[in-house]
């Protein structure tokens, strides 16, 4: 998050801040379709039966005397002319307009039966459209204005009622976390359709979406135009009615709209101005960070910074206001649960275990030596790494489509493998993210990285000159793990090796834990496996495969975009899609469908002939004995990849669900990989890793 004086810097040219979100927002779930439209109530009807059955025996009775309905208005009209008044004095009378006729029981009761009849309302659309030539004398005019009048003040009191809805909360920080999370459009807009402003809302519907529409449309409407629409109105009639318009704001503003965009929008009543967005951003930032130093006080955290470039563009450059980029530092800090707080001691713990522990390194033969008695955990490692792999294969089968109704899905055998450490889980246990202000340092740099670990960060968290006083004299402990890619990792390392014989602690750097990010590494791992399996068009390789899928930008590594999703999205379709052509090939059927008439047990046969004969090392060990000549080398290709690909599909799942120590089982075919693959610095960091679990760090902070 950028500081204050950050946001107007920005707006040197109102093209500024093009930030690229395809990224962000071409691979989210399908938004939500809008919720229904409410249908218009029914016309109301007559209250009482009895004010119908006395018009209607009137009615049955008009042509018995002899006398036509036409005799008898003229015989009233010629009555009322001969006692002096007229049909407009008579409804005048009639409806409220003398007080003598308004409390007068008889005249009360033929007004009362009038106004509750079925010909009231067919009275009132002959006058909306009198069967006249050209509707002289109809008086249309006058009762559009009479219903402009009315239908307006009807909406502006509803309005009025509503209003509260869209106003700011005043007791409390509108540009708080809670009241900015806490709208839900569809609720919001559901509870305007129904009880806030429905006649607001049937009159918007009605414009919105013609009859046509209505019969045809069966997932658009036009919920969130209406509501978009009495948003900006309410707005237009005070800047206080605002509820919408600074969720907007925020919104647009994080997006990286334009000053001059911003401006029309706002003109449009959309958003709020420019400038109140820009100081509502520095609010939330100093909100944000009191926030940030709180939680870092009251629980465990650890850290993490990246780069960031930043294209500052303009459109009309000048000598003082030209096109530049900036690179940039962005941190994160993540809060723990009170439950992941370490022991008060447990700084000069990993200190003295770190000082014996770097005397000698792990020994090798524990990272491969399965079967030694004198490793038991590296037979425990390969029993449950080779479980997942298996399980990884069946689950393929069992995700299909065609199993989805197979009756023996919960048989223990087809039973998922216990996980091996995983992390607690539930709302108790969420970690929370607080984001630092992003700072115009390139961190790639060794100064930018001291810059930015022992002064910019420590001050954003909070931590003073006396917390740092304190570390130096021994009167406070700290730890911080400070998590990043390979080059993050790599400077942090570095400037501690450069300052190890500094005079104090805090010079020293001793209070930083650098570790690689498990994210990156799962990308390295992709791309190693994208090198070595790319292979040309004409053969089996993956290059094949995407060519065939119709994958675009796959044939090149890059490390920005999103090359790495749609990597990782090939990697398991193609995978799976491998899988189960294993299981109709060595299952010797045609078809998916035909397994599922097999029993647990025959399943885990062809499961074990599977792993045998095309996804093990073992597998690959006998293809390799045979002589070059007589070698099925398609065959060795496709074993080979699906040995490689099942520790990546076994590492993603891990991470995804927070299985740490199948994460730690992983470690020695990682270490491999990178070390064949020809990456050292990843090779680095897993040997730093391995180094520091087996010698250099306490069991509590393992």
């Amino acid at each position: 998050m950028f500081a204050e004086e950050d946001y107007f810097a920005f707006d040197n040219d109102p093209g500024n801040f093009d930030l690229d979100f395809d990224y962000l927002d071409s691979h989210q779930d399908p938004p939500l379709p809008p919720p229904p439209l409410v249908d218009p109530p029914p016309p109301a009807q007559a209250r009482s039966d009895l004010y119908e059955n006395y018009t209607r025996a009137l009615r049955e009775n008009i042509d018995l005397g002899g006398d036509t309905l036409e005799d008898r208005v003229l015989s009233c009209i010629a009555h009322m002319n001969s006692v002096g008044i007229n049909l407009e004095l008579f409804l005048n009378a009639i409806f409220w307009g003398d007080t003598r006729c308004t409390s007068n029981s008889k005249i009360r009761h033929e007004r009362t039966v009038f106004m509750n009849s079925t010909s009231f309302s067919a009275v009132l659309h002959r006058w909306w459209n009198p069967p006249t030539y050209h509707h002289e004398g109809g008086g249309q005019e006058r009762l559009r204005e009479f219903v402009m009048d009315r239908a307006g003040e009807m909406l502006e009191k509803e309005v009025k009622t509503a209003t509260p809805l869209f106003q700011l909360p005043q007791k409390t920080d509108p540009l708080s976390h809670e009241n900015l999370t806490r709208i839900n459009f569809r609720a919001f807009g559901t509870q305007l359709q129904c009880t806030g402003t429905p006649l607001l809302w049937r009159l918007l519907q009605r414009l919105a979406w013609t009859k046509r529409q209505q019969e045809k449309n069966t997932t658009k409407n036009p919920f969130h135009v209406i509501l978009t629409i009495i948003s900006m109105l309410f707005y237009s009639r005070s800047h206080d009615n605002a509820q919408l318009p600074v969720l907007w704001s925020i919104y647009l503003k994080a997006c990286g709209v334009p000053a001059r965009a911003f401006d029309v929008l706002h003109a449009l009543g959309l958003v709020m101005s420019h400038k109140w967005t820009a100081n509502a951003f520095a609010s939330i930032s100093r909100n944000a960070s009191t926030d940030t130093r709180k939680a870092i006080r009251e629980f465990p955290h650890f850290g993490s910074h990246d780069n960031l470039n930043i294209p500052m563009r303009v459109f009309s450059q000048r000598i003082a206001n030209m096109n530049h980029f900036i690179n940039a530092s962005a941190a994160t800090i993540y809060i723990l649960p009170l439950e992941a707080t370490l022991p008060p001691n447990i700084a000069q713990k990993v200190r003295d275990q770190r000082r014996e522990g770097s005397k000698a390194h792990f020994p090798w033969e524990s990272l491969y030596a399965a079967g030694d008695p004198d490793y038991p955990e590296c037979d425990a490692a390969c029993t449950r790494v080779a479980a997942q792999n298996r399980y990884q294969i069946l689950r393929f089968l069992l995700e299909s489509p065609v199993f989805t109704q197979y009756h023996y899905r919960d048989d223990p055998l087809l039973a998922a493998p216990p996980p091996t450490d995983l992390l607690p889980c539930g709302p108790e246990h969420v970690t929370k993210q607080h984001i630092l202000q992003t700072v115009e340092i390139d961190e790639s740099t060794y100064d930018g990285t001291d810059r930015l670990c022992n002064n910019i960060w420590l001050q954003q968290m909070g931590i003073s000159e006396d917390d740092l006083r304190g570390l130096v004299e021994g009167k406070t402990v700290e730890i911080l793990v400070w998590v990043g890619d390979q080059l993050t990792v790599e400077r942090i390392r570095g400037l501690i090796r450069y300052r190890h014989d500094d005079v104090n602690t805090v010079e020293r750097m001793d209070f930083y834990e650098p570790h690689f990010g498990w994210f990156h590494a799962t990308m390295a791992f992709a791309n190693s496996l994208h090198t070595q399996y790319l292979g040309t068009s004409a053969g089996i390789g993956l290059r094949k495969a995407f060519e065939t899928l119709g994958r675009k930008g796959l044939m090149k590594q890059e490390t920005k975009g999103v090359f790495y999703h749609h990597l990782d999205e090939a990697l398991w379709h193609i995978g799976e899609a491998h899988f189960l052509s294993l299981w109709m090939e060595v299952a010797g059927v045609d078809d998916l469908g035909k397994l599922t008439s097999k029993t647990p047990r025959e399943l885990v046969d062809i499961l074990d002939r599977i792993v045998t004969d095309h996804a093990s090392l073992e597998a690959v060990h006998r293809l390799n004995l045979v002589a070059p000549g007589e070698r099925d080398e398609v065959k060795r290709q496709t074993v080979m990849f699906a040995t490689d690909v099942l520790p990546y599909f076994n590492l993603r799942e891990a991470v995804r669900i927070g299985d740490v120590g199948r994460m730690e089982d992983l470690l020695p075919t990682m270490l491999f990989r990178f070390a064949g693959g020809s990456n050292p610095k990843y090779t680095i960091e897993i040997l730093e890793l391995l180094q520091k679990l087996k010698c250099e760090w306490p069991p509590e902070f393992r």
